[in-house]
């Protein structure tokens, strides 16, 4: 084996010394804050829509279940 040269195996890099491993948990993280962002946007446009169907309507649906849908309300005395 005089023409064999002693080669040194060279391990490929890992994931944290090529960089892929900080690329991979950045987008996590990015996936994370995004998704919590519009579960919050979500939240607040439903608040907003409910706060004004209330303001609009709360008042009259109200009365018309206290009044049985138009029916008089016994009294009782």
């Amino acid at each position: 084996m005089k023409n064999s040269k002693n080669y040194v195996m060279i391990s490929p890099a890992t994931l944290t010394q090529s960089g892929l491993l900080a690329v991979l948990l950045q987008r996590q993280r990015r996936k994370v804050i995004e998704s919590a962002q519009r579960r919050t946007r979500r939240e607040q446009e439903r608040a907003v829509f409910w706060n004004c169907w209330c303001a609009l309507h709360g008042a009259t649906v109200g009365r018309l279940f206290r009044r049985g849908f138009g029916g008089t309300v016994p009294r009782h005395t």
